[in-house]
């Protein structure tokens, strides 16, 4: 197969990471037992040593959801730890013109140390509501919270990617 037909199947966050010099590796699984994984970006460090570093994409799955929030998840539908507990060094969520880039383990201490999200208060029941609230979908144990994007620029690792 030629690398333009190789081109052709990538994603647009793909063909980014390519163009900003990773050799991006779709996981088809859970590859090492690595948890909330989709992604590898292989490059080479700055002493010629291979460096991987493990992304979740999340992907856009609603163009009219207001991209000024960034959904967050604590625990999954069954009740365990959310991506924002995986494996990855990097969550990477796709916005509509770009997709915006932190760092996991630094958006974790921010979670835990910015005292907007409110644990203190009972679950609220519509996703319209989730906005620094604990939301959990009907007949499940998910446990998600909407930020404001304008908070996470305030990350070191902040970054935004344009398609």
């Amino acid at each position: 197969m030629d690398t333009n037909q190789d081109k052709k199947k990538q994603s647009p966050f793909e063909d980014i990471a390519t163009k900003k010099g990773y050799s991006p590796e779709r996981l088809k699984s859970h590859r090492d037992n690595c948890k909330n994984v989709s992604h590898i970006l292989n490059a080479k460090g700055k002493k010629g040593n291979l460096l991987q570093l493990r992304v979740d994409l999340k992907k856009i799955k609603n163009k009219k959801q207001n991209e000024d929030w960034i959904w967050l998840e604590f625990k999954n539908g069954y009740g365990n730890p959310g991506w924002l507990h995986g494996d990855a060094d990097f969550i990477i969520f796709e916005r509509i013109d770009d997709f915006v880039v932190v760092n996991r383990k630094e958006l974790v201490s921010w979670v835990g140390s910015c005292q907007k999200i409110r644990y203190d208060l009972p679950f609220v029941g519509l996703a319209k509501r989730a906005k620094y609230r604990i939301y959990r979908r009907p007949k499940t144990r998910e446990e998600v919270s909407q930020v404001e994007l304008k908070e996470l620029k305030k990350l070191k690792s902040f970054q935004i990617w344009k398609k």
